[in-house]
């Protein structure tokens, strides 16, 4: 009985922390960054020879960031919105992740230089920096950090993201979820969330794939565009996300215990 209320409460912690990543500060990943906090973007939708050298550079300059201080880390981006969003503060330009999740790079302790690259699939979440700007309810940089829910948002708006962080965390806790969270998978979900919160009704929904190099000309547009798009990229740490993946290790841990 015991282990099951630790457990229990575990589960507590993990999604208390996943609330906390709300303002992450995500509502811009890739565009015009300073060189310290370059993004390494790196699409995941095609394969890419290139892709282990990638890894290895992402790796060297978080590690290099952390010798001076700054704490950088690396994630998967699941769908982009690119364009411009109209705020209290006026036209905001983003290039934000619908959904995001923490990921490990590994260096191989006999083979220096080889990099892997693990999703920590338990540590999905909305971007809800992204969708607070769209449903309007914070001035930028203001506002409580206990999320949406605090700030006036309408029952049917928080049963649609509930549904959505629910399926999101089904496809994590199955089979594969690597070949099962693909772009046709996030395309279906932001088109729910579309179809079903006012405020994303105006958002276009690009059937073509996303082009790094057409950035500068994307997020001049408005209204923003969503790009299915799968996405590596390396972003300022919050300490939520560690304490969260840490909570989730722990987890799987007492479940096989």
């Amino acid at each position: 009985m015991a282990s099951v209320s630790i457990l229990s409460y575990l589960h507590y912690l993990h999604d208390v922390n996943r609330k906390l990543l709300q303002r992450g500060g995500l509502e811009n990943v890739l565009y015009r960054k300073p060189l310290s906090q370059n993004p390494y973007y790196h699409q995941l939708d095609q394969p890419d020879p290139n892709r282990p050298r990638h890894w290895l550079g992402s790796l060297r300059h978080i590690q290099n960031a952390e010798a001076r201080g700054l704490a950088l880390r690396p994630l998967l981006g699941l769908g982009l919105v690119v364009g411009q969003i109209a705020t209290q503060k006026g036209a905001k330009r983003l290039c934000a992740p619908f959904a995001f999740c923490n990921v490990q790079l590994e260096e191989e302790d006999d083979k220096p230089n080889l990099v892997t690259m693990e999703v920590i699939w338990e540590s999905v979440t909305l971007n809800y920096d992204l969708l607070t700007l769209f449903l309007g309810q914070l001035p930028e940089d203001e506002g409580d950090e206990t999320g949406a829910s605090q700030v006036g948002v309408g029952a049917n708006t928080l049963k649609v993201f509930s549904e959505i962080e629910n399926d999101l965390e089904r496809f994590s806790n199955g089979v594969n979820p690597d070949v099962r969270v693909d772009s046709n998978a996030i395309s279906r979900l932001m088109k729910y969330v579309r179809d079903n919160v006012p405020e994303f009704n105006g958002l276009n929904m690009s059937s073509a794939p996303y082009e790094q190099k057409t950035l500068d000309v994307l997020i001049q547009k408005r209204p923003a565009c969503f790009y299915p798009h799968r996405f590596f990229f390396v972003a300022p740490a919050a300490g939520e996300l560690t304490t969260m993946t840490a909570l989730a290790a722990l987890i799987k841990q007492s479940e096989r215990g």
